[in-house]
């Protein structure tokens, strides 16, 4: 089962060639379809891909430190591939959970410089013009995955010369997709409405920023999510969960998803409360 006419209908809407494209129900179903078990990946840290990775090998990755501003150098990621033996080099991009880009040049760089496949993590991309699925053709080691939100969220993967293997999506699951893709006007307008949803809710902490001092730094969003550092960062979570509201939070750092306004709204409203 390769789902070949929901890779299809993947290709016509991102505008690549079916033959490129391959899904899976999962990361781990994706992940152990293209790579074989005895693998090593490179990941920068604060990035989910590690988790995604960790969860198909059940191992974990090798870790690429970042600047203070939160970007990563191509030089340093495979500089990390050829002194770990790393076969391939993992990033999502714009990264999860820090909401910024690796520049398009960048990855480009990275596929030359190294043998390792490079695989970019496309999920939380709110913006086609930064992707760089136009390269598959051109680039031998670029995979570019991308999470799909419905039909049970298949996870696909573009690049050139990957393997078959059982998607394990259900039929139901793929006539979801295949009529989704079809008749794309709704996932156009999601799209928009992500886009819009994140630049409100970017301005709206970025309020905050100026009225509390105890959020420190905010990043600017490029993904579908807010990234800001804040003081107390640990026990201010726990408040925020004691109110019934869930973010990312990891050494000093919230994440906050966008999402319908309702949800923006409680999430401000609480962070309005906590940051005091």
């Amino acid at each position: 089962k390769t789902a070949a006419e929901l890779c299809g209908g993947f290709a016509k809407f991102f505008g690549t060639k079916p033959e490129f494209v391959r899904a899976g129900k999962d990361y781990s179903t994706v992940f152990r379809g293209i790579f074989c078990e005895e693998t090593k990946a490179v990941v920068p840290e604060f990035d989910i891909s590690a988790e995604n990775f960790a969860s198909a090998f059940e191992t974990e990755p090798v870790f690429v430190k970042k600047s203070p501003d939160m970007k990563i150098k191509a030089e340093n990621l495979a500089a990390a591939a050829s002194e770990n033996g790393a076969n391939f080099i993992f990033l999502s991009n714009p990264c999860c959970p820090t909401g910024l880009e690796v520049a398009t040049a960048e990855i480009i760089k990275l596929c030359s410089m190294t043998e390792a496949k490079i695989v970019v993590d496309e999920s939380f991309c709110v913006d086609e013009s930064v992707s760089v699925l136009k390269f598959v053709p051109e680039k031998e080691n670029l995979i570019v995955l991308k999470k799909m939100r419905f039909g049970g969220e298949p996870v696909f993967a573009a690049g050139k010369n990957l393997p078959e293997f059982d998607c394990e999506i259900s039929a139901s699951d793929q006539a979801v997709g295949k009529v989704i893709f079809d008749k794309n006007s709704a996932l156009k307008t999601a799209q928009r409405k992500l886009i819009d949803s994140r630049d409100s809710l970017y301005i709206r902490i970025k309020k905050l920023a100026i009225k509390f001092d105890s959020l420190e730094r905010l990043y600017r969003a490029k993904g579908n999510c807010v990234f800001f550092k804040v003081k107390n960062a640990e026990e201010r979570a726990k408040k925020l969960f004691d109110m019934g509201i869930s973010i990312y939070a990891k050494d000093g750092y919230f994440c906050v998803f966008a999402g319908e306004k309702d949800e923006n709204e409680a999430v401000l409203k609480a962070l309005g409360e906590i940051l005091k």
